[in-house]
């Protein structure tokens, strides 16, 4: 599947069936996604990567739905239930941090997103998720 990325005929279908792969519903990440992210961060800052724009959107997605839930907050636990029961996002976190050079990478690359420029909210979850220090 993530071969099928990089191919201009395939990464339509492919970056369709990663994100079913990824993601466990719509507000939870599953437990694949701490080992997908490693390829995910690294294809998204690819240029030549046909759907890196939806890449990159997969990658925004995980760094906000990693992020910890407060314990003393019902409604995030509600929402998101408690970090014990939710490993991966601790595991996504920790794919984050080993691979924070590619996040300060994709910080910098002004052709990301398409469209409308990164939002402050946006670039403060990544450079949280790869436990950076704020811009």
């Amino acid at each position: 599947m993530l071969h099928g990325l990089v191919d201009p005929d395939a990464s339509e279908a492919a970056e369709q069936a990663l994100s079913w792969l990824v993601m466990a519903g719509p507000m939870r990440i599953s437990t694949v996604m701490p080992a997908v992210l490693p390829f995910l961060l690294r294809l998204t800052a690819d240029p030549t990567v046909p759907c890196r724009d939806k890449l990159f959107d997969l990658v925004l997605v995980a760094a906000a739905l990693s992020e910890p839930v407060d314990p003393d907050n019902p409604w995030d636990l509600a929402i998101s239930g408690p970090e014990a029961e939710h490993p991966e996002r601790s595991l996504c976190r920790a794919a984050f941090e080993a691979n924070a050079q590619w996040v300060r990478r994709l910080l910098t690359d002004d052709r990301l997103p398409a469209g409308e420029p990164l939002g402050e909210d946006e670039r403060a979850t990544l450079l949280r998720a790869a436990g950076l220090p704020p811009a």
